[in-house]
């Protein structure tokens, strides 16, 4: 036997366990633990604790991870009882066990639970560590006891230390969530608070890492088949307790059918600090030999060549739809002007006939099938290819709330009569409803793909006839990663509750939708809203989020599987250098924000004249109806009766204190509004009466929604004082990314706001207005990201494997996360990934991230590449 010398963690003298002469994992028992030993790392299960781990042991580094408890488990298993039909859940954990053994057997610890509190429950957990496998495995089963009902199984539980070093300023967490991000100091994280993600659903990868520079922990659960499950950390009193929950409904027995596996490590370059894709690259060692690895993007028979071309995306909305000819005018002046060879995926949003995102009742196609049709058919003979988002199972029962209590749309009838027996119910036995910011103050039921009639329903209803107008791609939006609230209707062909039945029915529903639609368009590609790896090979293209982190991106489905599906990012925003260029150097599909106002104002519909598609509110500005949680119940009209000039204004109205009425519009900079010059913003306004000094706000911002010190006020005149014009001018800093003006009242009030505008001041103190430049102020740098992506680059940005980022210098911005609970991180201001192609040639991608000069020095397989970026600007090294 041999044996490595004996160390020092903490307080206590750890000795290594005896390795056989081959080096193969050991156990070892003794009255006070169970100790789990391979090359990588050591585990310790504390027998007073019942099997709970109290040590874990990074073996080369000698790092400890487990942190030091009072109250320490290894399972947590949630029950109902089957006498109650509103599912109320009891917990039971691995402390509650009346009688707990442990037996070593060849490799294999095995733990039994007789008896959890006052039930008959009987657990057996396994951990098992294998020769030439760096990870230990764990399985759990039990047997129910017949009046309960297992519903969660929380396992196994690993609490880890915070800091994991001497400071929580190195540490980091990141795990396989679509918007998770990197989640840097976990330790200075509120106690309670939690991070999670659920597969199907907004968990991208199974595993999850944490980690400082010197080594990390790992935990993934190796599933091949899909069983409902969230990955959940969180901060505690003493530590980051990490662990992964199975969903379930199970009577009688339960078995996890798939390994939970942990392990320690460490950066394979010594030069560098360990990071997360040293934790994903243990992950894609097994991902490679699952079903939907099996065959690299460039080489699938079921993709269309064009597709295979590197092609460009662009979104229009319901405003563009509205006018289809402007559409058909950008793409013939803009497009096809600047890249006339190359295909491009036009996504449709607001094209449903009553209003954008209301469902199912899509037909006639807005603004009418025949103009609708009309537009795809002359687009695709340019090279276009027409990608509506249909709302997935969604079944929306009442739309956009009138003050009067009724909805300007109610489906209600006609859903009690054709859909309701086929949706989703709750373990209460209700119906499933949520009410959708979308919607207005209306409600959606969802409808369960467990039930055959709803496959049916979405092929036939929904996609066939939008490939029949044209459209070759189709996206199942909002059912995010394949996932779907747990039905446990009792009608439907599906056991009740949770269960892997919701990963089969949706691959058949992907499988089915795939085969209906090409039998119309022999080369229809589908879609999902969000990753998730198991239908990588089901679908055709990735909507794809990360830069939705409410922090640092992370690109985790891009690192492990970009060269088996091409993402794009969901929402680009217009002027957004940073999220443009980080999107490009993580090798995702050039994705276009179009702009409808080349050669017009800058500012739009400022005198309130012009309504929107739906003629629901003025073109070119938002109602917004809440921020942050908060629900603003403020009213805004077009009013024809005040007005201070034109044909109409626009009339705010609060009825109580606690109301707050904002409306909107961002300009973006590049678009009228250039760095380093005067602006002048006026307004005309008039006040009826407002409890609170309130008044036309504006902020320049910069990227990620970060502000610039750039901003002002235009307040509302006193009480009875008429029509008074306010104006403030600013100057734009050269950051700036977007100028947003809010028109914001709190409290009880009624004011009017009309002849709005935005000028640009003039040396000589005149002035004119502002108005956008012929050519998108975002054009250079799309432009060399998508000949890049269609030409010289295609090999790596759409077919290449990413690899680790190389060591570069630069400077850094700032990064905001884009959602609504961001918080601000720092980023390269220089963006870069390596890549390595099919042919097994590597290259690196490097993109100025910011509106002015760059330089960087990037250290290369051996050599300094000094780099200098000007704005718009990209290089690919190879």
């Amino acid at each position: 036997m041999k044996c490595l010398t004996s160390f020092v963690v903490g307080s206590l003298v750890f000795a290594c366990l005896p390795l056989n002469a081959a080096g193969n994992p050991a156990l070892k028992d003794d009255p006070a633990r169970v100790v789990l030993r391979n090359d990588r790392l050591t585990i310790e299960l504390s027998k007073a604790e019942k099997g709970a781990v109290v040590s874990l042991v990074d073996n080369a580094s000698r790092q400890e991870f487990a942190a030091a408890q009072k109250m320490s488990r290894l399972f947590t298993l949630a029950f109902s009882t089957k006498a109650d039909a509103g599912g109320k859940r009891f917990f039971l954990s691995s402390g509650d066990a009346k009688s707990f053994s442990a037996d070593l057997k060849r490799g294999v610890a095995t733990l039994t639970y007789d008896g959890l509190g006052e039930w008959p429950v009987h657990v057996t957990c396994t951990a098992s560590v294998k020769t030439g496998d760096p990870l230990v495995r764990w399985r759990l089963t039990a047997r129910i006891p017949d009046a309960l009902v297992l519903e969660e199984v929380q396992f196994p539980f690993v609490t880890l230390r915070a800091p994991l070093g001497a400071s929580v300023e190195n540490d980091a967490a990141v795990f396989g969530h679509t918007k998770g991000g990197v989640i840097r100091k976990p330790g200075a994280m509120k106690v309670g608070s939690r991070a999670y993600g659920r597969q199907p659903g907004s968990l991208a990868a199974q595993f999850g890492c944490y980690y400082d520079d010197l080594a990390g922990f790992y935990m993934a659960a190796y599933d091949g088949k899909g069983y409902p499950k969230d990955f959940e950390m969180r901060r505690t009193a003493e530590g980051i307790e990490m662990d992964w929950n199975p969903h379930c409904f199970a009577s009688k027995t339960y078995t996890m059918d798939f390994d939970v596996v942990m392990t320690t490590f460490a950066s394979a370059d010594k030069a560098m600090p360990t990071d997360w894709r040293d934790a994903a690259d243990i992950y894609k060692e097994w991902a490679l030999r699952q079903p939907w690895c099996a065959t690299p993007y460039a080489k699938r028979r079921d993709i269309p060549s064009w597709m295979k071309d590197g092609p460009a995306m662009v979104r229009f909305g319901r405003e563009w739809l509205a006018q289809p000819a402007r559409i058909e005018k950008w793409l013939a002046d803009y497009w096809k002007k600047n890249f006339p060879d190359m295909p491009l995926i036009t996504a449709y949003w607001g094209w449903e006939k009553v209003g954008s995102w209301v469902t199912p009742d899509y037909f006639p196609l807005f603004p009418s099938d025949e103009q609708f049709t009309n537009l795809v058919a002359r687009s695709r003979v340019i090279g276009c290819h027409a990608f509506p988002w249909p709302s997935g199972y969604h079944w929306t029962l009442m739309y956009r709330k009138q003050d009067d209590g009724s909805f300007y749309w109610d489906d209600r009838k006609r859903f009690d009569e054709v859909g309701r027996p086929h949706a989703v119910h709750q373990r209460d036995g209700k119906m499933y409803i949520r009410t959708p910011s979308w919607l207005s103050g209306g409600d959606t039921a969802t409808m369960c793909p467990g039930d055959p009639w709803t496959i049916r329903w979405w092929n036939n209803d929904i996609c066939v006839p939008l490939a029949r107008r044209g459209c070759e791609m189709i996206q199942v939006d909002q059912v995010v990663g394949g996932g779907f609230p747990f039905c446990y209707s009792r009608e439907h062909a599906h056991s009740p509750g949770p269960g892997l039945w919701m990963t089969d029915v949706f691959t058949k529903q992907l499988r089915t939708m795939a085969a209906a639609c090409r039998k119309i368009e022999r080369d229809s590609v589908v879609c999902v809203e969000e990753p998730n790896e198991r239908f990588n090979h089901l679908v055709g293209i990735q909507d794809y989020r990360d830069c939705e982190a409410p922090r640092e991106p992370a690109s985790v489905f891009n690192y492990l599987y970009h060269e088996f599906l091409p993402t794009f990012q969901s929402n680009p925003h217009a002027g957004d250098t940073a999220m443009a260029a980080y999107c490009f150097a993580n090798g995702q599909m050039p994705h276009l924000v179009p702009s409808m106002r080349v050669g017009e104002l800058a500012l739009s519909n400022g005198g309130f004249e012009e309504t929107n598609s739906t003629r629901s509110f003025f073109a070119g500005w938002e109602h917004l109806h809440g921020y942050q949680g908060r629900v603003w119940n403020g009213k805004a009209y077009r009013d024809g009766a005040e007005k201070h000039n034109g044909v109409a204004s626009l009339r705010l109205e609060n009825a109580a204190d606690s109301d707050v009425v904002q409306v909107s519009q961002n300009v973006t900079a590049g678009d009228g509004l250039v760095a380093g010059k005067k602006y002048c913003l006026s307004a005309w306004l008039k006040t009826d009466s407002m409890a609170k000094r309130c008044g036309v706000n504006f902020g320049v911002f910069k990227a990620g929604l970060s502000g610039t010190g750039t901003g002002g006020r235009l307040e509302f005149p006193a009480a009875g004082a008429g029509w008074t014009r306010r104006s403030a001018q600013f100057t734009v800093p050269e950051d700036a990314t977007m100028l947003r003006i809010m028109i914001h009242i709190e409290g009880k009030a009624k004011a009017w706001v009309d002849d709005m505008t935005l000028e640009e001041v003039l040396p000589d103190g005149t002035t004119r207005n502002a108005i956008c430049s012929n050519t998108p102020p975002d054009h250079k740098l799309m432009k060399r990201w998508v000949e890049l992506y269609h030409g010289e680059g295609r090999p790596y940005l759409q077919f290449g494997r990413m690899l680790h980022l190389p060591k570069l210098e630069a400077g850094t911005i700032a990064w905001h996360g884009r959602s609504a609970l961001s918080t601000i991180s720092a980023i390269s201001a220089v963006q870069h990934n390596a890549w390595r192609a099919p042919d097994g040639s590597e290259a690196v991608i490097a993109v100025n991230a910011t509106p002015s000069r760059q330089t960087a020095t990037l250290h290369w397989k051996g050599r300094e590449h000094r780099l200098a970026l000007e704005a718009g600007d990209a290089v690919l090294i190879k």
